[in-house]
């Protein structure tokens, strides 16, 4: 029994390897929107600073190679309005476009030309803050993603709905505004947000 047992494990674990060295590759241009919730930066009561994720569209381009049952990719996405928030009371308000740059591993659930997947990955994420249009201000942080969607492959045609949380912690100094901790008796400077990517790729596979 037990040598039975090793060798359907033997043939499970052939089947996919072969599969895996017969991955291929494709190229997807990326269309959606980013799907927000809020999040409060709170303070110690004199300055109360509230930024909220707006819906906004989102494109990019993935590109990866594909086997069962991984698959690794690297994509490059653009939100023009990824972050949007104000304070005293919409006295200042901002507007944060975020360009996403990562890397990506994919865990195909089921192999055939239509397969669900999970992926995990991080990279840099680039910020461009306009603050009241006043003044502007980039920054470059390390960033991670995850999520998961579906695959469709239909001849040479490659088609994919993806769901992915970017998380990218931001803050004052990301601004040139360290000082304002400080000045204001800030509890907190610095604060994760979450991006929600929901897409929707079309390409060719090769």
């Amino acid at each position: 029994m037990r040598k039975q047992w090793i060798a359907v494990m033997f043939v499970v674990l052939s089947g996919l390897g072969a599969r895996q060295v017969q991955a291929e590759g494709a190229v997807l241009f990326v269309g959606g929107v980013n799907i927000g919730g809020n999040l409060n930066v709170l303070t110690d009561g004199n300055l109360d600073l509230q930024t909220a994720l707006k819906n906004s569209p989102l494109f990019g381009l993935r590109v990866g190679s594909y086997g069962f049952p991984f698959g690794i990719e690297g994509s490059v996405a653009y939100t023009p309005s990824g972050l949007v928030g104000g304070a005293f009371d919409g006295a200042i308000d901002s507007n944060t476009s975020i360009l996403y740059t990562e890397a990506n591993v994919l865990l195909i659930l089921l192999p055939g030309p239509v397969a669900p997947f999970v992926t995990v990955g991080g990279g840099l994420h680039y910020l461009d803050f306009d603050v009241s249009n006043l003044f502007n201000a980039s920054s470059s942080k390390f960033g991670w993603n995850i999520g998961g969607g579906l695959k469709i492959e239909a001849e040479r045609l490659a088609l994919r709905v993806d769901i992915r949380d970017h998380v990218t912690t931001v803050g004052f100094g990301d601004l040139g505004l360290n000082s304002l901790g400080p000045l204001f008796g800030l509890s907190s400077s610095e604060a994760r947000v979450h991006n929600v990517e929901l897409s929707i790729g079309i390409g060719i596979r090769f």
